[in-house]
C-alpha cells in the first residue's frame, strides 16, 4: 500500500514537472509580453509561497516578479514586506537567482541592516567558488550593500580578491574598490592604494582598464604610479577596453605635460646662415610661427603619440574625443592633420545617433576649426544641415561652416545658407544661418553687397517673426552699410510699410540712419522728419534712437554751418534741423522713461551752453568695425582669446579642451630614463586552474605526478607530467537506433550439459567422485588464462560460479534420485 502511494505521488511530481517545463517553453514562445501579464496575475500571498518554495523554478519566478516591481515603480505591493523571504533564497544553486537576491540587496540594503547582513555569510561562501563569475556577483553584492558596519568585511574581502587568478574578479576588485571610495573617502584611502598599485601592475589589460578608471575617479594626482608602467599601457592601448580607453589618454595626457619635455619646432627653411631657428612648442595650438616647420619629441611622447594612430578606427566616441585632445594639447597642427583624428571626428559626428554624442563631438570640431581652419575644409559638405538635424546640432553646424568659409567654396555655402534662411521654421536656426551668411559677406565687397541686397529684398517680401528681423538689421549692421547707400535706403520704406515691426528691430533701422549720416546727411532729415508725429506710439528703444538721432544731425549740421559761415553763431530756432531736434527732446522730456528723459537733458544742456566740441565728440565718435565671428575675445594681455561663452559651448566641453600647462621644471631630469624604467608586471595566469584539453589530457596521467613550478614562466609553460599509461583514444560516432539496442548483451540460453557421475561406495571414492565431477565440469566450461587479464578472469569467474551453482542443484537432484532408486532396490 505504502509503496502504490509513493509511485502517485512520483507521478504526480513528474506531471508537474513537465507542466511546468511546457509553461516555460509556452512563454518563451509567446515572449516577454506572456510572461508579463502572467506575472501581474500574482498576488501578495502567492509571492511570498513562491518565494518560500522548495521548487528552484517557482522561486525564480517569485524573484523576477519581486524585480519586475522594483523596475516599474509600482506601489501596489510594499516589496520592502518580503526582505526576509528574498534574502534567504542567497543560498540558490541557480546564479540567476542569486543574480536577483543581490540586486535586490542593493537597493534595500540599508532599510534593514541587520537582516541584510544575514546574508554576508553565504556571499562570502562563495567568494571560493570555482566559477569566476560566481566569485564577481559576491564582490558586487558585497560592495554594493551600503551599511557602514560591512564597509571593514568588504575591505578584508578586497585585500585577498586582488590576487585572484582570474582577471574579471580582480577587474571587480577595482569596481569594488571605487565604490567604497565613495563611502568611505579618506578613511579607506591608505589602506587602498596599495592595492591600486598591485592591480595597476597587473599583466592583464582588463585588469588595466578597470584599475585606470579607478585611478582617474579617485587619485587623478598621482601620476608619478605611471612611471614604470608608462610604455607597457602604450603598447597595450588597443588592447584595453573601449570604455578605460578614454581614461587612459587622459591620464597620459597629463602625465606628459607633467614628465615629459616640450617638443621642439624647427624652422625647416634655413636662413642665409644656414642656421634653423627653433623654439619651444607654443602653449597655444595655432602660433607657430614657420610656414613650414619640424618638429622634435621626446621618444616616450612620440611612442604615446603613435599608440593614438590605431584608435583612429575606434566605435567609442569617447575614445575619438580623447585622442584629438591628446593631439591639441601634446602635438602641432601638422601632426594633428596626419594622424587622421579630423576626419575621425567628422565620420563619427556624421553616423552618431546620440544627441549627446553629436553635440559633444561638434563643439570640439567648431573649437579646433576657430583654431585652424585647414583641419576641417576638405569636409565641408559634412556639416550641412540635414532636415533630420535638430536646431541644436544644426546651430553648431552652421557656426562651423563659418569658421570654413573661404573663396573656393563660398558659393555652395551662401546658396545653402539662403534655403535654410527661406525654407526652416525654426528661428534659432534662421538667425545663426543669416550670421554665418555675414562672415560670408565679410569675404569681399561683392558679396558683401549681394548678400546686403538679398536680405533687404528677403525682409520687405517675407512677414518674418520680430526676432528674425532684427537678426536682419544686425546683419545689416556688420556688413558696412556705408559702402552700399542705395540699398540702405531701401529701408525707409519698411519703416513706413510695417509700422506693427517690433521695437527693437524699428530702433535698429533708425541707428542705421543716424549711422549713414555722416556719408549720406540729405536724406537722414526727411526719415526723421517721418518719425516724429508717431513718436510717442513708439516702442522705448525706438524713441531712444530717434532722439540718438535728432542729436546726431544737429551736430553734423552745426558743423557743417561752422565750416561754411566761420564768423556767424549757430541759431537752433532758424534752422530746420534745430526745430526737429526741439520737437523731439521736447516730447522726451514727458517722457515714461527716466532714461529719455535723462538723455534728452544731456543732449540739450550741451547745445544750449553751446558745447559744439563736447558734443561731436560723444555723437560722432568713430566705432571699430563690428566682426560677424564672436569666437574670439581679448584677454587680461592684450592677445586674442577664446570666447567659450560667446560660442555658447557647454562647460564640460571647456573643460575637457582647456589647454594644460607644461611643466618647465621636470624632476629627474638628469635620470630621466630610468624614471620610466619598465617596472615588473605581475602575471596570475600562471596560477590560474581552469578546464581545457590540456587539464583534460592530463586526467590519465599517474596519481604521483610532479605539479607546474609556480616559478614557470606563463608564455612558454613546461609540461613536468610524467605520464605512466595513456589509453588510445577513443573515435566516437552517433550510433542509429538498432545500434543502440544491439548493445544491449542478449539472454544466453542454457547449454545441454554432459554429466558424468562416478558411484564409490567409500568415502575415498566420494571424494574422487566430486572431484572428478568438478574437473569435467571445469574442462568442458573452464578456461585458464596464463596472462592474468583481470577483465576475462572476473567474467568467467562469475559464469563458473553461476555454472556450479547451477551444477550443484542439478547434483542434489541426481542424487536424491540414485538415493530413491537405491531404497526401492
Amino acid at each position: 500500500m505504502v509503496d502504490s502511494i509513493y509511485r502517485i505521488a512520483s507521478a504526480l511530481e513528474s506531471a508537474k514537472v513537465i507542466t511546468m517545463d511546457a509553461a516555460a517553453i509556452a512563454t518563451s514562445k509567446l515572449g516577454e509580453t506572456s510572461y508579463t501579464t502572467y506575472s501581474k496575475t500574482i498576488t501578495p500571498e502567492q509571492l511570498s509561497n513562491l518565494l518560500n518554495s522548495r521548487n528552484p523554478r517557482e522561486i525564480k519566478d517569485g524573484m523576477k516578479r519581486i524585480i519586475s516591481l522594483m523596475a516599474s515603480g509600482e506601489t501596489t505591493v510594499d516589496i520592502e514586506l518580503y526582505f526576509a523571504d528574498v534574502v534567504k533564497n542567497i543560498i540558490s544553486e541557480d546564479p540567476k537567482v542569486r543574480l536577483m537576491v543581490c540586486i535586490y540587496l542593493s537597493r534595500y540594503a540599508e532599510r534593514d541592516p541587520n537582516l541584510a547582513l544575514l546574508s554576508v555569510n553565504s556571499i562570502q561562501k562563495t567568494l571560493s567558488d570555482v566559477n569566476p563569475e560566481t566569485r564577481c556577483l559576491s564582490l558586487k553584492a558585497l560592495s554594493d550593500m551600503k551599511i557602514p558596519s560591512l564597509f571593514p568585511v568588504v575591505l578584508y574581502t578586497l585585500k585577498k580578491a586582488v590576487t585572484d587568478p582570474s582577471a574579471r574578479v580582480r577587474g571587480e576588485v577595482a569596481f569594488s574598490m571605487l565604490k567604497l571610495y565613495r563611502e568611505e573617502g579618506e578613511e579607506v584611502e591608505e589602506e587602498l592604494k596599495p592595492l591600486l598599485k598591485t592591480l595597476l601592475s597587473d599583466a592583464d589589460p582588463l585588469v588595466v582598464s578597470s584599475a585606470i578608471v579607478v585611478l582617474k575617479k579617485c587619485f587623478p594626482q598621482k601620476l608619478d604610479w605611471l612611471h614604470g608602467h608608462f610604455r607597457y599601457y602604450c603598447e597595450i592601448m588597443r588592447e584595453l577596453d573601449p570604455w578605460a580607453q578614454n581614461s587612459m589618454i587622459d591620464l597620459l595626457v597629463s602625465y606628459c605635460k607633467r614628465f615629459l619635455p616640450r617638443p621642439t619646432v624647427f624652422d625647416a627653411t634655413t636662413s642665409a646662415e644656414g642656421v634653423q631657428s627653433a623654439i619651444l612648442l607654443p602653449d597655444r595650438f595655432n602660433e607657430i610661427q614657420f610656414p613650414v616647420y619640424d618638429v622634435v619629441n621626446h621618444p616616450d611622447l612620440t611612442l604615446f603619440l603613435q599608440s593614438l594612430e590605431p584608435l583612429i578606427h575606434s566605435m567609442n566616441p569617447p575614445v575619438i574625443l580623447s585622442s584629438s585632445n591628446a593631439f591639441y594639447q601634446l602635438a602641432t597642427p601638422m601632426q594633428f592633420k596626419k594622424s587622421g583624428f579630423p576626419q575621425a571626428l567628422v565620420r563619427t559626428s556624421v553616423f552618431s545617433n546620440n544627441f549627446g554624442v553629436r553635440s559633444s563631438l561638434l563643439q570640439t570640431i567648431l573649437i579646433l576649426s576657430s583654431l585652424d581652419s585647414s583641419l576641417f575644409i576638405p569636409y565641408t559638405r559634412k556639416f550641412f544641415v540635414l532636415p533630420s538635424d535638430d536646431a541644436r546640432v544644426a546651430c553648431l553646424k552652421l557656426k562651423i561652416l563659418s569658421n570654413l568659409i573661404n573663396e573656393f567654396n563660398v558659393k555652395v555655402i551662401v546658396e545653402q545658407l539662403k534655403y535654410y534662411i527661406s525654407t526652416s521654421q525654426c528661428s534659432e536656426l534662421v538667425i545663426t544661418a543669416a550670421n554665418t551668411l555675414a562672415v560670408c559677406g565679410q569675404l569681399s565687397v561683392r558679396w558683401e553687397s549681394h548678400i546686403m541686397k538679398w536680405f533687404i529684398s528677403h525682409m520687405e517680401t517675407s512677414k518674418l517673426p520680430n526676432a528674425v528681423l532684427d537678426s536682419y538689421v544686425n546683419v545689416i549692421r556688420l556688413l558696412t552699410p556705408k559702402r552700399h547707400l542705395k540699398t540702405i535706403i531701401q529701408l525707409s520704406e519698411v519703416l513706413e510699410s510695417r509700422k506693427l515691426l517690433a521695437d527693437n528691430v524699428r530702433a535698429g533701422i533708425v541707428w542705421l540712419f543716424g549711422e549713414i549720416a555722416a556719408v549720406e546727411y540729405r536724406i537722414c532729415p526727411d526719415i526723421l522728419r517721418k518719425l516724429i508725429p508717431h513718436f510717442s506710439l513708439e516702442g522705448p528703444e525706438t524713441r531712444n534712437q530717434i532722439l540718438l538721432l535728432a542729436a546726431k544731425l544737429l551736430s553734423y549740421d552745426i558743423d557743417n554751418f561752422r565750416e561754411r559761415d566761420d564768423g556767424y553763431e549757430y541759431d537752433l530756432d532758424d534752422s530746420r534741423i534745430g526745430q526737429l531736434y526741439k520737437a523731439v527732446a521736447y516730447l522726451s522730456e514727458f517722457d515714461g522713461d527716466y532714461d529719455i528723459r535723462d538723455r534728452a537733458r544731456c543732449y540739450s544742456s550741451l547745445f544750449l551752453t553751446r558745447k559744439f566740441e563736447i558734443a561731436t565728440l560723444l555723437l560722432q565718435a568713430p566705432k571699430p568695425s563690428p566682426v560677424a565671428s564672436s569666437m574670439w575675445s581679448s584677454s587680461s594681455d592684450g592677445e586674442p582669446d577664446l570666447d567659450w561663452e560667446g560660442v555658447g559651448l557647454d562647460k564640460n566641453v571647456q573643460e575637457f579642451h582647456r589647454m594644460l600647462p607644461w611643466n618647465e621644471n621636470i624632476p629627474g631630469t638628469d635620470d630621466e630614463d630610468d624614471i620610466r624604467k619598465p617596472a615588473a608586471l605581475k602575471d596570475y595566469s600562471r596560477y590560474k586552474k581552469s578546464f581545457s584539453s590540456d587539464s583534460f589530457a592530463g586526467k590519465n596521467v599517474s596519481r604521483g605526478t610532479t605539479p607546474v613550478s609556480s616559478g614557470d614562466s606563463p608564455l612558454h609553460p613546461t609540461n613536468r607530467h610524467t605520464i605512466a599509461s595513456v589509453a588510445p583514444a577513443k573515435k566516437y560516432r552517433l550510433q542509429s537506433l538498432e545500434e543502440f539496442f544491439s548493445d544491449i548483451p542478449a539472454r544466453q540460453t542454457n547449454k545441454p550439459r554432459r554429466k558424468i557421475v562416478i558411484e564409490s561406495s567409500s568415502g575415498e571414492d566420494d571424494e574422487g567422485e566430486s572431484s572428478s565431477s568438478v574437473e569435467s565440469e571445469v574442462g568442458d566450461y573452464g578456461v585458464e588464462n596464463d596472462d592474468g587479464d583481470e577483465n576475462n578472469h572476473d567474467g568467467e569467474g562469475s559464469g563458473g560460479e553461476a555454472d556450479e551453482n547451477s551444477g550443484g542443484e542439478e547434483n542434489d537432484d541426481d542424487d536424491d534420485d540414485g538415493n530413491s532408486s537405491s531404497s526401492s532396490d
